[in-house]
């Protein structure tokens, strides 16, 4: 028999979060039966949804470093969204009993400006699940919990370079309304000033 080694550049230290993440993962991928959307449950799926949340805003937000604060708010407003179902809703994709495997965060806002609408606060979907067709799923159960609340439209934010997620929100009927644009002050050309 003959065993293969691992090369030093291969034995990178895996993190915590990424550590969970690949077994969530391999989980998913080994057990993927009929998946449920279902409502949020915060003593069960907490914990899933917080440990998604490094994946989440790094690959949205360039720099960002997840830190235990930032948790510590996260936690506070899940939990909070959680005891107000008149303005939050959370789903959450199960893929077998205890599994889970993405979200979506809902939040409807009532506003002088654009009237009562809603608002994806956050989707996810661990990577297995992506391209299946799974984030469809989350999104139409967080549109019938729009239509319940006599929402007008819904509105979301994307990072521009999420080209499957894009592709997913235009099939779906969504639009670009607004450009967010950014300038970075860190360049040298601004740091000299």
């Amino acid at each position: 028999m003959t065993r293969l080694r691992s090369s030093p550049i291969r034995m990178k230290k895996e993190g915590l979060f990424q550590k969970i993440l690949n077994r969530a993962t391999k989980r998913a991928k080994e057990q993927i039966q009929e998946p449920r959307v279902r409502e949020f449950n915060p003593k069960t799926d907490l914990e899933s949804l917080l440990l998604w949340q490094e994946d989440l805003f790094t690959s949205n937000f360039q720099g960002f470093q997840l830190n235990i604060f930032f948790l510590k708010e996260q936690k506070r407003r899940l939990n909070e969204a959680a005891c107000n179902p008149n303005e939050h809703a959370i789903y959450v994709l199960e893929i077998a009993p205890g599994i889970l495997g993405g979200f979506i965060w809902c939040r409807i806002y009532d506003t002088n400006e654009y009237g009562k609408f809603g608002s994806v606060e956050e989707i996810y979907l661990i990577p297995a699940l992506r391209g299946k067709g799974f984030g469809r799923r989350l999104m139409e159960k967080g549109e019938q919990y729009f239509k319940c609340r006599q929402a007008k439209s819904i509105k979301l934010l994307v990072t521009i370079t999420n080209i499957s997620a894009v592709n997913l929100y235009k099939n779906l009927g969504y639009s670009i309304t607004r450009w967010e644009m950014q300038k970075d002050l860190t360049t040298r050309e601004y740091k000299e000033v």
